[in-house]
């Protein structure tokens, strides 16, 4: 076990081979922790203060673990608005019913799971689609990466893949802007597709609860 989770320590700072392909076991860390914190917090508060203290431990988790300062002040606007997206989406599924029994509170940390999982495995295939540069990520690699990223989100059934789907369309439309600029560092796609492409899934996963 030991052996298996180093490589995924090294990942969240190298972004290098092999341990890209372990990129989306980071997002179940991230989303875990940040669920559990949910969790603990709407034991004393409302559900939006536990939100809130959820998306702060999200960003202070994804900050020191990326080690690249120059991604975390100041933030952007277009950051603003996709946490505030983000925030909102989040809210909103506190009420979703996964189909099984959970105990309270736990649901949303399950669903974080699949958001941080799913975005950071279409971060090593936007990676895959540039050959040329560092990391090298072959097809084994971006099998296993899709693999442990998409996983979680079959446990949401239909809502889960229908945020698969609006996370990758996004992810198809960054990597088409992305390519039209010069080459940027891993990390720059890390912080730029990861979290809109999270926030496209909870968006897909919510569109579709309203209706089942």
């Amino acid at each position: 076990m030991s052996l298996e989770w180093r490589p995924a320590r090294v990942a969240l700072r190298s972004l290098q081979r092999p341990p890209a392909r372990y990129l989306p076991l980071v997002g179940i860390l991230v989303g875990a922790i940040s669920g559990g914190i949910y969790w603990l917090a709407a034991q004393f508060w409302p559900s939006s203060v536990a939100v809130v203290l959820s998306l702060s431990a999200t960003a202070l988790l994804s900050g020191s673990l990326s080690d690249d300062s120059s991604a975390r002040f100041p933030p952007r606007w277009s950051d603003v608005f996709v946490l505030f997206i983000t925030y909102n989406a989040l809210m909103a599924l506190t009420a979703a019913n996964v189909g099984f029994t959970l105990p309270a509170n736990v649901a949303l940390g399950l669903i974080m799971i699949c958001g941080q999982a799913a975005s950071r495995s279409l971060v090593v295939s936007v990676l895959a689609t540039r050959p040329r540069l560092p990391p090298r990520i072959t097809n084994a690699d971006l099998g296993v990466a899709l693999l442990l990223g998409f996983a979680p989100a079959a446990l949401l059934g239909i809502p889960g893949m229908m945020g698969l789907v609006a996370a990758i369309l996004m992810r198809l439309g960054l990597a088409a802007y992305i390519n039209r600029e010069p080459q940027p560092p891993p990390r720059t796609l890390l912080n730029t597709v990861q979290p809109l492409t999270e926030a496209c899934f909870y968006l897909g996963a919510l569109a579709t609860w309203k209706y089942i």
